[in-house]
């Protein structure tokens, strides 16, 4: 039977709110909506028209009244959003949700002034402020908005966008979660959510892998149409955003808010798409391995032998913050609390959310961890994972609300790096050679799916994009083409993708929560393999490091990186990266001859 349903010891691991609010129905919450209103409306009565001509001294007073409103603002938005990840099918909590993003529009159209008005700074206006110490702490985000002044609309344009705001394309992304998270997948006569179903496919019977396979494409087909529309309709909002903003691709504004360019991320994507050779001789070893013919999509995570480990809730506790205490004391003191404090919410359950994410809240207010833990090994690594983002946002307390979140391409440092600390423990402590050299192949897949996976992501949002913008809407049979045509491409003559595999675009959230955010996780990737290649060979101190992640937001990501010895600008640094996951699937390679 189902490997999903078993007892785990997670089952009452769940994340404790009350520090936020006490319930959806907590008057505390209409409290504070009202008063953010209020200190919007001051606020624009008090700046309206003199932020581009502050002195120093009303500039930071200004923009720590700021930070004080964004806080307050954020516990709202950020309880609103993590209460319906426990429940998406709890009407209290997607009412709730609706609520606050209904007010956080409201209010939001009295603030359209302040980033238009920031952006027109003057160069020599802003060097003044600069010559303040304490303006000058804001310097990085001044900049940052400066870059966005020619895509900016007029005020009264922007009002209205952010009139419409809640009934935009967040709506439409609130009903695809709803729809995904109601999913329940047949298999064997139980009703499975679709996260606890999708645990199946690494499962070491391939029978079970095939059938499992199969369950989860025909409840994928069931209302397919209907998130294919919904699909259509971020596509063209998107679309729509970027002509009237006059940014000169679909990737454009997200390599902005990243701060990097159209051309780095392009050159990061050849790099990835040009090694695609080291995932086809992967899965030709594997191939070998499971001693089958044609490898399908249902072979993709499957275990190399019957031989696995199986761990409860306490041991991945054990593992994961092992790992890090080994690392760094003060870090075990930081990752601890999450599990004394409830700040995790880790059982599989209806209607919950699937997938795992960290969520940080503010500079003086600690983030969360959402996982779906079924019991697997490689929980322990997505726990370690998640941790990280965890780790990165306690250590950038130090930074004021602007600075505070890491860009989307430095983001995933902090976690790939826990997890290899955790993945060496594993390895350093395993015996069985048949379970070390699974755990190798686990690296591979998980480095795989980070980033030759999400880069063929990439190149079907792009070609997704493309297609939405000259031919019109498209079909779920044209979406599932595509997929299938970028898809396969990572796999070569190694591993066939079957035409049940088309439907499967159809439930990956990223493309419709952030339009371009996935290459991310490839750019994230590659740089903490290199910046934990570094802390292995002694090049890179635990302090440099953790100095590092306090950074948070403060620093362009290329000027970040050169404190630590490394140059993401330099086209060859991607190679570096990819190089050892090259050297890791020539150990997999020799492995395997010597077996």
């Amino acid at each position: 039977m189902a490997q999903a349903t078993k007892v785990t010891g997670a089952e009452n691991v769940r994340w404790d709110l009350s520090d936020l609010f006490q319930s959806p129905d907590d008057p505390a919450i209409e409290t504070a909506l009202s008063q953010q209103l209020e200190l919007a409306q001051t606020f624009e009565t008090k700046y309206k028209g003199k932020v581009a001509t502050l002195e120093p001294a009303a500039f930071v007073e200004m923009m720590r009244e700021l930070a004080d409103y964004e806080e307050s603002a954020m516990l709202p938005e950020v309880y609103s959003y993590m209460l319906h990840s426990q429940d998406t099918q709890d009407h209290a909590a997607g009412r709730l949700l609706g609520r606050v993003r209904e007010a956080s529009a409201e209010r939001g159209v009295h603030l359209v002034f302040f980033p238009l008005e920031l952006a027109q700074i003057s160069d020599e206006k802003a060097e003044k402020l600069y010559a303040n110490p304490e303006a000058a702490a804001f310097r990085h985000f001044v900049e940052h908005e400066r870059m966005f002044r020619k895509h900016q609309l007029s005020e009264p344009e922007e009002r209205v966008l952010t009139d419409f705001s809640p009934v935009g394309s967040g709506a439409w992304v609130r009903l695809f979660d709803e729809l995904i998270g109601r999913i329940r997948v047949d298999y064997e006569g139980e009703q499975l959510p679709l996260d606890s179903a999708l645990v199946l496919i690494r499962e070491p019977d391939r029978e079970v892998r095939r059938k499992a396979n199969d369950a989860i494409t025909e409840a994928l087909r069931g209302d397919i149409r209907t998130r294919g529309y919904i699909f259509n309709i971020i596509l063209q909002d998107k679309s729509i955003d970027d002509r009237v903003r006059d940014f000169p691709s679909w990737i454009s504004s997200r390599n902005l808010a990243n701060e990097t360019s159209d051309a780095a991320v392009q050159a990061l994507v050849e790099a990835v798409t040009g090694r695609y050779d080291v995932c086809i001789r992967y899965y030709r070893v594997k191939r070998k391995l499971l001693g089958v013919g044609d490898l399908h999509e249902w072979d993709r995570y499957a275990p190399i032998s019957d031989t696995t480990r199986d761990l409860m809730w306490d041991e991945a506790k054990e593992l994961v913050l092992g790992s890090y205490t080994r690392f760094s004391p003060r870090v075990g003191k930081l990752i601890e609390q999450f599990f004394a404090d409830s700040w995790i919410d880790a059982p599989v359950l209806p209607g919950k959310s699937g997938g795992a994410y960290c969520m940080p809240v503010t500079p003086h207010h600690h983030p969360y961890v959402l996982l779906n833990f079924t019991g697997k090994l490689r929980d322990a690594l997505t726990l370690a994972h998640e941790l990280g983002h965890g780790l990165h946002d306690r250590l950038a307390t130090k930074q004021h609300i602007f600075d505070y979140h890491p860009p989307l391409t430095l983001a995933e440092t902090a976690s790939v790096f826990g997890e290899a600390l955790t993945f060496d423990r594993i390895m350093a402590e395993e015996k069985d050679p048949k379970v070390r050299l699974a755990m190798l192949c686990y690296q591979c897949e998980d480095a795989f799916s980070t980033v030759f996976r999400q880069v063929a992501f990439n190149r079907y949002e792009d070609a997704s994009h493309t297609a939405r913008r000259t031919e019109g809407e498209l079909s779920v049979e044209q979406l599932g083409e595509i997929f299938q045509e970028k898809l396969q491409a990572m796999f070569g003559d190694a591993l066939t993708l079957t035409d049940d595999h088309k439907v499967w675009w159809s439930y990956v959230s990223h493309f419709l929560h952030t339009p371009g955010y996935v290459y991310a996780y490839a750019f994230g990737n590659l740089l903490a393999l290199s910046v934990y290649q570094r802390y292995r060979e002694g090049a890179l101190t635990v302090d440099d490091y953790l100095d590092f992640l306090a950074a948070g937001g403060s620093t362009r990501p290329d000027e970040l990186v050169k404190r630590i010895g490394m140059d993401i600008t330099d086209p060859g640094f991607w190679d570096a990266g990819l190089q050892i996951l090259d050297g890791m699937v020539k150990e997999v390679e020799r492995l395997s001859d010597a077996r």
